[in-house]
């Protein structure tokens, strides 16, 4: 269910400057936006946040200025943006009167950037005591590697993620998704709404610096515990599982749209495995009793996944995933896009929420934050154009006159 706009948001009243760019930031401050929040993303002609140029647009025939490509539409929904050219004194003047009616800053920035604005927390606290400020660079604020950009592909194999992910003896095979991107962000709300916490007790702020390496690296869990342990550097698994079998991704019959099926399955216990083997029809092949052992299974996975695979390949993935699950056997089709959205209607309907661009004319398909509080969902709007907060945000937060402002706008303070 939706919440109405009418209804108060659980953030509202909470105001971040927001320096975030890309994605691994936004995606963070958008969870506040969504909740509420007044998340003014700062821009400028000369450091527009490059996202917006980036990714997938709509067809020409519908695209207007007013119209965002869907990376920026996915990262930025119920934000204001204004423009401020930072790189003049009457720039960094603006942003010290924005943060002094600030409850957060944030920034993605490599590690020194804010500071050489003079606008580093020792700077900002100044202005604004109870002032919190999270910086989330790729390496953190100290150290000698502080200054050191990356994109999420390069962090996910930084924070040794890539490594242990493949098929024996292959290159490491990596990840599509740009998983770092969208797992940092929640530490850093995770840490934003803990110093809020804090500064509703103390009055005080706090300086939150979180590497997105670092964020990365602790997603690889128990690998990093065994390694310290036994100094075990995991191969590359594949589709198993060091203590399951069978485990792993097996091919599901062809279907109109889509040649390329697939179904998972696991199988945990000795029970689950005679419920397979009795849905498979008892083929001779897995009538073994060593198959009834786990430990007979781990050591010959291949010659049964390669059973399992005849059977499997025989049957459409959504149905068999159903006949599995009904049995207690750990199962779910490989969805697609058009799975997610077409076809599993009861997950669109729960997930996705119709985005319309400014103009009217293009509607994005948007996903909303997948929890819900006391069965509200966020109420979300679209993401915001270029600059289209300025006049608002200038005259009405920050109490410039209008002339003032135009004074601004013809210098080039306001692009």
């Amino acid at each position: 269910m939706n919440s109405s706009s009418d209804r108060k948001q659980p953030l509202e009243g909470i105001r971040i400057c927001d320096f975030f760019w890309l994605i691994a930031g936004p995606a963070c401050s958008r969870i506040f936006a969504d909740w509420g929040a007044e998340v003014i993303k700062i821009e400028s002609s000369s450091r527009m946040d490059e996202i917006r140029q980036t990714g997938s647009w709509p067809p020409d025939d519908v695209r207007s200025e007013d119209s965002h490509n869907g990376v920026f539409n996915d990262c930025n929904t119920s934000k204001k943006a204004v423009q401020v050219d930072i790189n003049t004194p009457e720039g960094i003047e603006i942003i010290k009167r924005l943060v002094a009616e600030s409850d957060i800053v944030t920034n993605n920035f490599t590690g020194e950037r804010m500071d050489r604005w003079g606008l580093g927390y020792e700077d900002l606290k100044k202005i604004n005591p109870g002032i919190i400020m999270l910086t989330m660079p790729v390496m953190g604020t100290t150290g000698p590697q502080r200054n050191f950009g990356a994109i999420g592909n390069n962090v996910i194999a930084l924070g040794g993620i890539n490594y242990a992910m493949g098929f024996p003896d292959t290159p490491p095979t990596g990840m599509g998704p740009l998983y770092s991107d969208f797992a940092a962000p929640y530490f850093a709300a995770s840490a934003i709404l803990a110093a809020l916490h804090h500064r509703n007790q103390t009055g005080e702020g706090q300086f939150i610096d979180l590497a997105q390496f670092q964020a990365t690296a602790s997603l690889l869990g128990p690998a990093l515990l065994d390694y310290s342990a036994n100094g075990t550097i995991p191969t590359r698994p594949g589709n198993t599982h060091p203590d399951v079998a069978p485990h792993g991704v097996y091919p599901a019959r062809p279907e109109p749209h889509n040649s390329d099926r697939w179904i998972s399955l696991a199988i945990d216990t000795d029970d689950q495995w005679k419920d397979l083997i009795s849905l498979m029809g008892e083929p001779v092949d897995l009538r073994d009793p060593l198959y009834d052992t786990l430990h007979g299974r781990l050591r010959n996975r291949d010659h049964i996944d390669t059973e399992i695979a005849k059977w499997t390949s025989q049957y459409e993935t959504h149905a068999l995933a159903e006949v599995l699950q009904a049995a207690g056997i750990p199962a779910g089709a490989v969805q697609d896009l058009h799975d997610l959205i077409a076809t599993d209607t009861e997950f669109a309907a729960a997930h996705f929420e119709p985005m319309p661009d400014r103009a009217g004319h293009v509607e994005y398909t948007t996903h909303r934050q997948p929890v819900r509080l006391n069965e509200r969902t966020a109420h979300m709007n679209r993401a915001p154009t270029f600059g289209e907060h300025n006049y608002d945000i200038y005259t009405t937060l920050l109490g410039y006159s209008d002339a003032e402002y135009a004074e601004l706008v013809s210098r080039g303070v306001v692009q």
